[in-house]
């Protein structure tokens, strides 16, 4: 059945999980989008159900065989696709959509090398941000991304979509700045911050043996606890005007440095 009318129950839930209060509500979150529902389903996220838009549904062939599976399920919606374009947060959507639990953090479930390389986040507060940067700690391979003090919700649809499904591929925990402070000091890991109140740039910084490297929130950067503790170096500035660079884009540069200097400690070993 093809289901067209605002007034549905299913419907009036999918509209609350849209918001932060909806999603601690019902406890559930929205994956919208055939790549990010199917990099879920690949990371065995269980789905409490499906939504689909009747074209999608129609033209299904090309799909992968996870996403098929919910396409027929008893539990999946289908929706006219003007209900669908309604309850989509995107401009073209593809029809395609899940509805999955939200999961709790549990730091403890991060095993902690002493040669990894970890993400720390700190009150960020732009979604684009968090989801760019769960993509650039997924494409580095970090083995572990901690977010301290969380503005942002990591299961607001938007995260979901800059992370382009990264979020369902990487170890993520959060928990007060202070009890992850504890963690990384029990492990003597080393924290790396990035400022312009330094002349120590992060490339001449050690960054093949374990470390953290640590992101502030957009407008006020790491708060004092952090960057007490941290490491500080520069990532310089060769323009006329701009200052500093946007959090996501720093902390790419940092994680990728790091892997650099990994590959060639390893080609050294």
């Amino acid at each position: 059945m093809i289901i067209s009318s605002k007034s549905n129950p299913k419907y009036k839930q999918l509209s609350q999980l849209h918001t932060a209060h909806g999603r601690k509500k019902y406890g559930l979150f929205i994956i919208e989008g055939q790549r990010e529902l199917s990099r879920a389903l690949l990371a065995k996220v269980p789905l409490e159900y499906g939504v689909f838009s009747s074209s999608a549904v129609e033209k299904s062939d090309n799909v992968t065989p996870e996403v098929q599976f919910w396409m027929r399920h008893p539990k999946t919606l289908i929706l006219s696709d003007e209900l669908f374009q309604k309850i989509s947060l995107r401009e073209s959507p593809d029809g395609f959509m899940g509805v999955a639990k939200i999961w709790n953090s549990d730091p403890s479930k991060i095993t902690i090398r002493p040669d990894g390389l970890y993400l720390l986040v700190e009150k960020l507060e732009k979604p684009g941000n968090l989801g760019a940067l769960m993509r650039s700690a997924e494409a580095t391979g970090v083995d572990g991304l901690f977010i301290a003090d969380p503005v942002v919700d990591i299961f607001n649809p938007h995260v979901i979509r800059t992370s382009q499904g990264a979020v369902f591929n990487l170890n993520i925990t959060w928990d007060t700045s202070e009890n992850l402070l504890k963690i990384f000091e029990k492990h003597a890991l080393q924290l790396l911050a990035t400022t312009p109140h330094t002349n120590t740039v992060y490339w001449d910084c050690d960054l093949s043996r374990g470390c953290v490297i640590c992101v502030g929130s957009e407008a006020y950067g790491l708060t004092d606890l952090w960057m007490q503790k941290a490491q500080k170096v520069l990532i310089p500035m060769y323009g006329n005007s701009a200052d500093s660079l946007n959090a996501a884009v720093a902390g790419t540069l940092c994680l990728y440095e790091a892997r650099r200097q990994r590959y060639f400690r390893t080609k050294a070993d």
